[in-house]
């Protein structure tokens, strides 16, 4: 496996500062605008640059072309989470998943404003930042995902503390996944762990990929070396045939699969896990906590009531706060259980920017269409074989609930086509954000 350049490394230096503090904010810079033009139309903030807001962003301009869309990120450069696990192996490059914000904003016609939101008025309609606030008449939140530790019976500060900076989940930030691969690369023997969190998380198939891939370095390497992945379920959560196939056909000695185990507690110092059947001695890992919504969602009252992932309380269909249709939540923030994957962050993009578009030319939203999930996983590295799954979604009005659509299919025969496919997915879909 190809080492990690210093070139590459300075690429997460920005991503690395905003994990280790917070910005110090002074009472003049909340205080003051933030130095940007004036609206001479209606103002429409963004907050995330994300899939989802970078899709809001661009399509929200391209339908309101007299609006001022202003993007609020904190980070200076994009580095996809969706696709990492091909970089763990060297099937993508660095350079494939990072991109710069000011092209997205300069070729979509929005302004992309480097500030960390730290407050909300939503009497006055202003969004606080540690550059000054902005005024808004449309607002939409996507500060994507945090995890729950307490998922996972660990409830001591310290010991989260030791679990995200010895043995980071990398599902949340780049410099996550900079401290994975390193992991990776220098694993010498004994057993990597893993695990599958609860509920809906980002995404579906991505714990059981990551398995995968890690197994064919032990594999390839002759590492004596095991990835155990734990999971609540009985079956991986998607394309269950085909990842329990290339666990079975591809690496019976490099990959344990445990089922239905619910993880209760972590010690990173003693590097156990305890389970409802057992105790686990591991040498490594990267166990992934369940997942909750930005904090800021939480922080600015608009969590759902009972949400065991304190999602936003809107209108599924819509997007929009409940009571409040100059506020919208996007990504991975939302309550539906739809899953939290690119594709469907970009096509509920659209739908969000359809909404505001038609809102703000005094117009009904358009009638809702489902958002697409299209999921490929590398799950033979050395064929690069795929396997495939895409969803889509029904809400049926007599039981409140949502459900898979009729269309949704699952391609659980990996193939070199289905691996051709994915290696092409995300340049076409960045060219979609960024160009």
């Amino acid at each position: 496996m190809t080492s990690i350049s210093r070139r590459d490394l300075g690429k997460f230096a920005g991503a690395a500062a905003l994990v280790a503090a917070l910005p110090r904010i002074s009472s003049a810079q909340v205080t003051r605008s933030a130095d940007l033009p004036a609206a001479k139309g209606p103002r429409v903030v963004v907050v995330g640059g994300g899939w989802a807001g970078l899709s809001i962003s661009k399509e929200l301009k391209k339908q309101t072309p007299g609006a001022q869309v202003i993007m609020v990120e904190q980070r200076e450069t994009f580095v996809s989470h969706p696709l990492s696990n091909l970089w763990l192996v060297d099937l993508v490059t660095l350079e494939s998943l990072t991109h710069s914000f000011v092209d997205g904003a300069k070729n979509g016609s929005y302004t992309y404003f480097n500030a960390t939101v730290v407050d909300l008025d939503r009497e006055k309609r202003r969004v606080m930042t540690d550059k000054g606030y902005l005024d808004y008449d449309m607002l939409v939140l996507a500060p994507g995902v945090d995890y729950n530790y307490a998922s996972m019976g660990v409830k001591d500060a310290e010991q989260e503390h030791l679990l995200r900076t010895r043995y980071p989940a990398a599902f949340v930030s780049s410099a996550e996944h900079v401290a994975l691969k390193y992991k990776i690369q220098n694993f010498k023997k004994g057993l990597f762990v893993l695990t599958a969190p609860p509920g809906i998380y980002r995404c579906a198939a991505s714990p059981y990929e990551r398995a995968c891939v890690i197994a064919h370095h032990f594999k390839q390497n002759k590492i004596a070396g095991k990835v155990v992945l734990i999971d609540p379920r009985e079956t991986p959560a998607v394309n269950g045939d085909g990842f329990l196939a290339a666990f079975n056909d591809l690496y019976e000695d490099h990959l344990e699969y445990m089922t239905s185990t619910v993880v209760e507690g972590i010690d990173p110092v003693r590097k156990t896990i305890k389970t409802d059947f057992d105790e686990i001695k591991f040498t490594d890992g990267a166990p992934y906590p369940r997942t909750r919504a930005s904090k800021m969602i939480e922080g600015f009252g608009l969590m759902q009531a009972n949400n065991p992932q304190k999602e936003a309380n809107i209108d599924p269909f819509n997007y929009n706060v409940i009571g409040d249709e100059r506020i919208y939540v996007a990504g991975d923030c939302r309550p539906m259980p739809f899953s939290k994957s690119a594709s469907v962050a970009m096509t509920e993009g659209r739908r969000v920017a359809g909404v505001i578009a038609a809102r703000l030319a005094g117009k009904p939203p358009a009638a809702w269409v489902t958002p697409e999930s299209v999921c490929y996983s590398m799950v033979d590295p050395v064929g690069k074989e795929s396997i495939l799954s895409e969803s889509f979604y029904r809400f049926d009005p007599g039981t409140k609930q949502w459900a898979f659509a009729a269309n949704s299919k699952t391609h659980n025969s990996r193939s070199a086509d289905l691996g051709a496919k994915n290696l092409g997915w995300g340049d076409q879909q960045f060219k979609v954000l960024f160009s």
